[in-house]
């Protein structure tokens, strides 16, 4: 179960409903500016129908638009003038709340009404003032506050810097809000960016980080620690002052916190940021073919966002990315919400562009929706009191993602972390993501019989303390490339915080295309790989490529000579035992795919694990999860098929089928003595040989739970 956080106002316990299962409907209603249609079939009494409907049990509900216009009578944003001075919040909470709905308000970052506070960008040519060339909307009064109203086209959204008077009017807003709707929860969307701003705001910082008015990019890199440590702290900043509003009022802080690991340091998004987040809202990614994603990254960002202590909110946007209004499949539908049911979400739903203008829906969304979250309530109760019973351990480094920057957008921090969780869910290896900067004790670590460092650069030193006490004592450690070669500030130490748990001495490095001996020929990889002095047992050695280069101008020079650095290295500590692996294999695997290089990936883990948790026969699109119910007590297998039409679904094509997978089979120590086996949405038969249970799964369609539980009041034999 994921616990209080332990950063939460201890006079404000969260209520049960933000960690309980259950289903939102976030419904987006955008209007433009000038817009004939815009509210034309408003009906609070159909609106609320049609809501209810779809059974979701809270409602995010517009405040004010991307555009910067109030749904509302504010005093301090002009409100949209279709309305007619209609009170749009006021009319839905009131109804919804009337049918027992939980109620959230959302509000957007993005402005149509001060260009003069846009982001301006490191290099960015014309001022910040040339978007004022958009007309104004029919309706602006540009001399009133906040009154100059631009008629910006759809999509045409401007991004106010974090650093503007936007933050002290959002922050007001929310006050005005809260004081006047008391909602459960507030969301401010899109207030994270992915750029440098150079505008008046940010520049003083700026120049006074870097030292000198004429600022680049190699400036920025030069200063880096010192510049991120800057624009962490403000977000964090912004969120804090929110939380100072919305707490004493009992409201949710529910922002879009959308998904670090697949988003860059510099969007501003840190460790800082969670004492002021009560839950974590994520929206699913693969959709936007941000790298590093695909269609298990649902899976890997529920797994991260209960290693951070926070609540698991994940929204799927309805339509397809390039069709607004429309829905997406009830493949895809059931698909995302079976990654969240076999990893423990709680909140599921849609979001994105909904309601038309006019606010009518499309019956056909409607039903979809309907349909998709009728699906993610089937069987939640296995998620009561649930909690994860893997044993690997997947470590995630706030610092790493924060300073490891090969570039101003730094994704190979994520590339190598997403390789390796990836692998282990095509692998069936059940595991958990564990957060670096939470491992204060080795007792943290003592649940797992493996904890995998992919390339989880800066360690501080008491967590490389903690480490090698979890290993001396008996655990094991698989580790890449420059894990604890930095520590937790940005700073490079002269060689690894866990080279004696290693038992490696840090060379030097070298970048380009090299090879891999072990298997019956050397085997190509490239990338930056560690050159390391070791006595301890080497696996597999790099082998030299001719240094002419490619014929074809990839990559692909000839195997040469072994040198003598070793690739992966196995070493005897204490009682335990520690891989180390001197490339960054996993992000060779999110980048490429190689088979080859995924099966050295899972001979690694072989090579270290004691054995697996769990032997199964099944395709690698099958997700595996074990977790357990103590207080019945009960195991629960979840099996989340992601098995789908080969042709470029994520992309080119739409998900139309989950492909029924026949004959699963597990195999896994019993964990009671007399095990009694059930299963939710297929039919499984049993063997029993001596301690191992065998169960088949005769046919898997987008989700099952086997269920073993013990008969009567017999004793527990083993972990599952």
């Amino acid at each position: 179960m994921y616990s209080i956080p332990e950063n939460h106002d201890a006079h404000s316990p969260l209520p049960a409903w933000v960690n309980t299962r259950s289903r939102i409907y976030w419904y987006d209603q955008y209007v433009l500016n000038e817009q004939e249609t815009a509210f034309r079939a408003y009906d609070p009494d159909r609106i609320t129908e049609e809501l209810v409907r779809t059974g979701a049990d809270i409602i995010a509900i517009y405040a004010a638009n991307q555009y910067g216009i109030a749904y509302y009578p504010s005093a301090i944003w002009p409100q949209h003038p279709n309305l007619q001075g209609r009170d749009y919040v006021g009319d839905l909470t009131t109804r919804l709340r009337a049918q027992g709905k939980k109620i959230m308000l959302y509000i957007n970052w993005l402005d149509s009404k001060h260009p003069e506070w846009n982001t301006v960008r490191l290099g960015q040519q014309a001022a910040p003032d040339s978007v004022m060339e958009y007309p104004l909307a029919s309706w602006a009064d540009p001399d009133r506050p906040n009154g100059r109203v631009l008629a910006l086209a759809g999509g045409q959204w401007q991004l106010p810097c974090l650093n503007s008077p936007k933050r002290e009017q959002v922050v007001a807003l929310a006050q005005e809000i809260v004081e006047r709707y008391q909602p459960d929860a507030f969301h401010l969307d899109m207030f994270l960016d992915s750029d440098i701003c150079v505008c008046q705001y940010c520049r003083p910082a700026l120049e006074e980080i870097c030292g000198t008015a004429n600022l680049t990019q190699d400036l920025i890199r030069a200063h880096w620690p010192e510049y991120i440590d800057w624009r962490c702290a403000r977000t964090a900043a912004l969120l804090a002052e929110l939380a100072e509003v919305l707490r004493p009022h009992g409201v949710i802080a529910a922002h879009n916190g959308f998904a670090p690991l697949f988003m860059p340091a510099l969007r501003g998004m840190s460790e800082e940021c969670l004492p002021s987040l009560d839950v974590f809202v994520s929206e699913c990614f693969d959709v936007f073919g941000v790298p590093c994603t695909d269609l298990n990254s649902t899976s890997i960002n529920v797994r991260w966002q209960h290693a951070i202590g926070k609540p698991s909110w994940i929204l799927r946007h309805f339509s397809p990315i390039h069709y607004a209004h429309w829905t997406i499949t009830p493949a895809q539908w059931q698909l995302y919400a079976a990654a969240c049911k076999a990893n423990g979400g709680k909140i599921f739903g849609p979001c994105g562009v909904g309601a038309h203008p006019d606010t009518t829906s499309t019956q056909a969304a409607l039903e979809a929706i309907t349909a998709g979250l009728d699906f993610y309530m089937q069987d939640a109760d296995l998620d009561t009191g649930a909690e994860s019973a893997a044993r690997i351990a997947l470590v995630f480094s706030w610092a790493t993602r924060k300073y490891d920057q090969a570039d101003l957008l730094g994704m190979q921090w994520s590339e190598e972390f997403n390789g390796w969780a990836r692998l282990m869910i095509e692998e069936h290896l059940p595991f958990d993501i564990i957060v670096a900067e939470r491992i204060t004790t080795a007792e943290v670590l003592e649940k797992y019989d493996l904890v995998v460092l992919p390339n989880v650069v800066n360690l501080s030193g008491r967590c490389c303390e903690m480490i090698s006490a979890y290993v001396c004592g008996g655990g094991r450690v698989l580790a890449t490339a420059a894990t604890s070669r930095g520590d937790e500030r940005g700073g490079t130490r002269a060689d690894f915080g866990l080279g004696d748990v290693f038992g490696i001495c840090w060379q030097g490095e070298a970048d380009g295309p090299f090879a891999i001996a072990g298997h019956r020929e050397p085997e190509p990889a490239s990338g930056c790989f560690q050159q390391v002095a070791t006595e301890a047992k080497t696996l597999a050695h790099v082998v030299a490529v001719d240094p002419a280069g490619s014929l074809a101008g990839m990559k692909d020079p000839m195997p040469m000579e072994p040198t003598p650095w070793p690739a992966f290295v196995q070493h005897p500590f204490g009682v335990g035992e520690s891989l180390y692996a001197a490339l960054a294999i996993g992000r060779y695997y999110t980048l490429h795919g190689d088979a080859h290089i995924g099966t050295w990936m899972a001979e690694l883990l072989d090579a270290v694990l004691p054995a697996r948790q769990l032997v199964v026969k099944a395709p690698r699109t099958v997700e595996v999860t074990v977790w357990r119910q103590p207080a019945l007590p009960r195991t629960i297998i979840h099996l989340a098929n992601r098995s789908v039409p080969w042709t470029l679904p994520t992309g080119a094509r739409q998900i139309t089928e989950i492909l029924p997978v026949h004959d699963v089979e597990l195999t896994m120590l019993t964990p009671y003595r007399e095990p009694k086996v059930s299963c939710r949405g297929a039919d499984v038969t049993v063997q029993r040989d001596g301690d191992q249970l065998i169960m088949q799964v005769s046919v898997l369609h987008a989700y099952a739970a086997v269920i073993i539980e013990p008969s009567g009041t017999n004793p527990t034999v083993g972990r599952c």
